[in-house]
C-alpha cells in the first residue's frame, strides 16, 4: 500500500521529517506499508525504513477522518486547547509560557538534586579533603618511582658494579696490555711509517678517531667507579619510600601519575561541593523571581483562551444552525487543576508547559440535553456535521491537509445537504476534502466525483472506483435522485443541481 502526499515546504510536517532525517524530494511525502503473509510488516517514508509509530504520527497529521467509528484528533480534549490557541493566534504567549515553565522545571529539578545530595556532599567533602591531604603530604613527583628503583638497584649491587667497571677500565686503559695502550702504540707506528708512504696517513687518522671515544669511555668508567659506594642507610630510605608509593598506589592508582590525576579529580570535586551551596542559593533566588513571571504569562494566556472560547462557541453555533442543527448547543469548557505543593501555580491553580487551562469541547445536540464530550455523540451524521462546523471556523488555522467525512448526510434533507455541500467546498479551499455521501445535493459540489461500486467477479468480492465526468456524472446524480430508473425529469434536475453548484 502506498500513498503520495504533496505538501508545501512551509508545512510543519516537512520540518518534522527533516528533523528525523527523511529526505524530501520536491514536495512529495510517500508513505508505504508492505504486508506479508508471514505477519512481518514494513513501513517506509520516502523509501527509507520507518517505525509503525512514526507512520501513525504522520498519518494523523496528514489525514483526518470524521465518521461514526473513527478516531479523530478533534475528539481528543488534549487537542481542544490547541484549537483555541490557533484560533486566537496565541502561539507566542504559549511559547513564552512553555519556555518559562521549562526553565522553572529545570531549575527546580537541579535544586532538588542539590538538596537531596546535601548529606552525601558533607560525607564526601571529608573524604575528598583526606585524600587530597594524604597525596599532598606524600610529595609525589612524576617519574619518581622509576628513579627510586634505579637508585635502589645500584645500591643493592654496588660491589658488583665497582668490580665490573674496574675490570672494564683496566681492559681499556690499564697499564699493560690495555686496548688504548696497544692502540696508541699502533698509531705511533703508523705515523712513523707515513713519512715513507703518505697513504698510511689516512689509516693513522682513522685509528686516532677510534681511540678518542675509547678514551672517553675509559674516563667515564673511572669517574663512575669513583662514585659507587655502599650506603645501607640510603637503601633503607629508598625501601621506605617505595613502600609508601605502593600503599598509595593500592588506594589511588597504578602509577604515581595516576595517583596525581586522582588527586586533581578529588580537588575538583571538593571545589564543586563548595560551589554546590552557592549554586543552590542562586537557584532559590532564580525560582523566586521566575515564579511570578511564569504566573503572569500563564494568566495572560488563560485570559486570551477565555475570549477565544466564547468566540469559538459563537462561530460554531452559527455554522451548526446553517447545517441543520439549530437547536444544538456547543460549549467550550475551560477548567483548572489545583496547585500541587511543589509546583508552579497562579491563583491556586497548577501551571504546566501548556499554561493553566484544560479545555474540552462539549455539545448538547437537542434541547434539554446536558452538554457531553464530542467523543460521546452517538450519531455519526451529527458528529460529522459538528466536525465540519469546526473545520469551517478553523479553516485558516487548521493544518491537516486531507479531511475525510463519512455519514455527514445521515438524517438530513436536500436543503441542509445543499448547505453542507457549500461548506465542504469552503473547507476544500485550503485542503483536500473527501466526502462519502449518498446525497446528490452534496455530491454536486465536488470538483471530482468518484463512483464506488462493490461486486462479485470470479467468485471474489471486488470494489471498483471510477471517476465520473460529463454525461456519466449527470447520470450518476440523476440516479442518486430517482434510483436506478432514470427519467428525463431526474436528468433535468441533475443538470440543474450541477449547474447551480458549479463555481461562478
Amino acid at each position: 500500500m502506498e500513498a503520495v502526499f504533496e505538501l508545501p515546504r512551509s508545512s510543519p510536517l516537512c520540518h518534522r521529517l527533516a528533523e528525523l532525517g527523511f529526505a524530501l524530494e520536491d514536495q512529495d511525502v510517500i508513505l508505504r506499508r508492505e504486508l506479508s503473509r508471514s505477519g512481518r510488516n514494513r513501513a517506509y517514508v520516502n523509501d527509507s525504513p520507518a517505525t509503525v509509530g512514526l507512520m501513525a504520527e504522520l498519518g494523523e497529521a496528514l489525514v483526518e477522518i470524521h465518521g461514526q467509528h473513527e478516531t479523530q484528533s478533534l475528539l481528543r480534549p488534549g487537542r481542544h486547547l490547541d484549537l483555541l490557541d490557533d484560533l486566537a493566534d496565541l502561539s507566542e504567549g504559549r511559547r513564552s509560557v512553555a519556555a518559562k515553565f521549562d526553565e522553572w522545571l529545570a531549575s527546580a529539578k537541579e535544586l532538588e538534586a542539590l538538596k537531596a545530595a546535601a548529606r552525601d556532599r558533607a560525607q564526601k567533602q571529608d573524604l575528598y579533603q583526606f585524600q587530597v591531604q594524604e597525596v599532598d603530604a606524600a610529595g609525589l613527583h612524576p617519574g619518581e618511582e622509576e628513579a627510586l628503583r634505579d637508585e635502589r638497584r645500584r645500591l643493592q649491587h654496588a660491589g658488583r658494579l665497582t668490580e665490573g667497571t674496574g675490570q672494564a677500565y683496566a681492559l681499556l686503559a690499564g697499564e699493560t696490555g690495555s686496548t688504548l695502550g696497544q692502540g696508541e702504540r699502533a698509531l705511533a707506528l703508523l705515523s712513523e711509517m707515513a713519512r715513507h708512504d703518505p697513504t698510511l696517513d689516512r689509516m693513522a687518522q682513522d685509528l686516532q678517531a677510534v681511540l678518542i671515544p675509547l678514551d672517553d669511555v675509559a674516563q667515564s668508567l673511572r669517574a663512575y667507579r669513583g662514585k659507587i659506594e655502599a650506603d645501607p642507610r640510603r637503601l633503607e630510605e629508598l625501601d621506605r619510600r617505595l613502600d609508601e608509593l605502593t600503599r598509595l598506589k593500592r588506594k589511588y592508582g597504578d602509577t604515581v601519575e595516576a595517583i596525581l590525576t586522582f588527586r586533581a579529580e578529588a580537588a575538583r570535586a571538593l571545589e564543586a561541593i563548595g560551589q554546590g551551596e552557592e549554586r543552590a542559593e542562586g537557584l532559590i533566588r532564580k525560582l523566586e523571581a521566575l515564579t511570578p513571571e511564569l504566573g503572569a504569562a500563564a494568566l495572560a494566556l488563560s485570559l486570551g483562551r477565555k475570549e477565544a472560547a466564547r468566540r469559538l462557541e459563537s462561530l460554531v453555533a452559527r455554522e451548526l444552525h446553517e447545517l441543520g442543527m439549530a437547536k444544538a448547543r456547543f460549549e467550550v469548557r475551560l477548567t483548572h487543576e489545583p496547585a500541587p505543593p511543589d509546583g508552579p501555580s497562579a491563583e491556586g491553580f497548577r501551571i504546566t508547559a501548556r499554561g493553566l487551562d484544560l479545555a474540552e469541547c462539549l455539545i448538547a445536540p437537542n434541547p434539554g440535553d446536558e452538554p457531553r464530550p464530542l467523543a460521546r455523540i452517538a450519531s455519526g451524521g451529527e458528529l460529522s456535521r459538528i466536525m465540519l462546523a469546526l473545520k469551517v471556523v478553523l479553516a485558516a488555522t487548521d493544518q491537516v491537509p486531507i479531511v475525510i467525512f463519512d455519514e455527514i448526510d445521515a438524517g438530513i434533507g436536500g436543503r441542509t445537504g445543499d448547505v453542507i455541500g457549500r461548506k465542504l467546498r469552503q473547507v476544500a479551499q485550503g485542503r483536500q476534502v473527501v466526502s462519502v455521501t449518498h446525497l446528490p445535493q452534496i455530491a454536486c459540489y465536488a470538483s471530482h466525483h468518484l463512483q464506488v461500486e462493490k461486486g462479485v467477479r470470479a467468485g471474489r468480492t471486488t470494489v471498483r472506483v471510477a471517476p465520473l465526468t460529463g454525461q456519466d456524472r449527470i447520470h450518476e446524480v440523476a440516479r442518486m435522485l430517482s434510483g436506478e430508473a432514470l427519467t428525463e425529469t431526474s436528468l433535468r434536475h441533475a443538470r440543474e443541481l450541477l449547474k447551480a453548484a458549479s463555481p461562478a
